[in-house]
């Protein structure tokens, strides 16, 4: 005796088993699909690869700045008469020298001190009163004339003159190297070329570019050692003191950059 029951299930069991081989026939093609768009899509280049370079621009830069350091010093009884005292040397000294009306001046103080002045005895310290010291320094662009700001510090009672330096100016230095900077990147593109056609490929785009601050470099000239002079000797001999010419030369500049290009085929 057939069971009309189970009769009655077989075309929904069937109906079933197709929807279940749609849907997985539908997956497979959806995956083959998938597979096939990736295998056609270019990977981007990883991020070691290409050609890395490093560009230089090295560059002479004429020097635009220059400044010198005055001393004023002299020792008396008393603190109060020490420090009146260079104060007002010192003050008569800085109106002669901005009298030479230099280009773009500046003028800094950089030190005042009253300390005692002691002198060794007979096997003890004995003071001998108290030691007032001002210091100026004076920056001009007139290069040429920083002679001239030498001169009057030492005819007007100066005891010291040093520090003596040229240098560029912070705006110029900017302006030199910002420049340097185009010219570091092309002498990078130059040398990415030269090595892909050593390699037999061609040079891409450019990836990335960085300044490489630590490479850069600039130097500054200072005159020491023998340039601290005793400015008092000439004025105490009464001679009027020449303005001594300072000359200086070009100083280097140096920057880097580092660079990534891709590699065209």
């Amino acid at each position: 005796m057939i069971n009309s029951r189970h009769c009655r299930n077989r075309p929904t069991e069937r109906n079933h088993n197709v929807k279940s081989i749609v849907i997985l026939s539908t997956g497979i093609l959806l995956w083959l699909s998938g597979c096939s768009r990736t295998g056609t899509t270019t990977p981007p280049p990883a991020s070691d690869s290409g050609i890395f370079v490093t560009g230089e621009c090295l560059r002479k830069v004429i020097q635009d700045r220059a400044a010198v350091s005055v001393s004023s010093t002299l020792v008396l009884a008393t603190p109060k008469e020490a420090s009146e005292k260079v104060i007002t040397e010192h003050e008569a000294l800085k109106g002669k020298v901005k009298e030479l009306a230099l280009k773009d001046f500046e003028s800094e103080t950089l030190n005042y001190s009253v300390n005692e002045e002691r002198q060794y005895e007979n096997k003890k310290w004995v003071i001998k009163g108290f030691r007032a010291t001002m210091t100026t320094r004076f920056e001009t662009s007139e290069l040429a004339r920083i002679g001239e700001v030498i001169a009057q510090a030492s005819q007007h009672g100066a005891q010291n003159v040093g520090a003596l330096e040229t240098f560029v100016s912070p705006a110029k230095l900017k302006a030199e190297r910002e420049s340097c900077l185009e010219t570091a990147t092309q002498d990078a593109a130059s040398k990415a070329a030269k090595i892909a056609a050593g390699g037999g490929v061609k040079v891409g785009e450019i990836l990335s570019i960085t300044e490489n601050e630590g490479g850069s470099r600039y130097s500054v000239s200072k005159f020491g050692g023998r340039e601290m002079m005793m400015a008092g000797a000439a004025a105490d001999m009464g001679e009027s003191p020449k303005a001594p010419v300072v000359e200086s030369r070009p100083v280097d500049l140096v920057v880097n950059v580092r660079a990534r290009f891709s590699v065209r085929q």
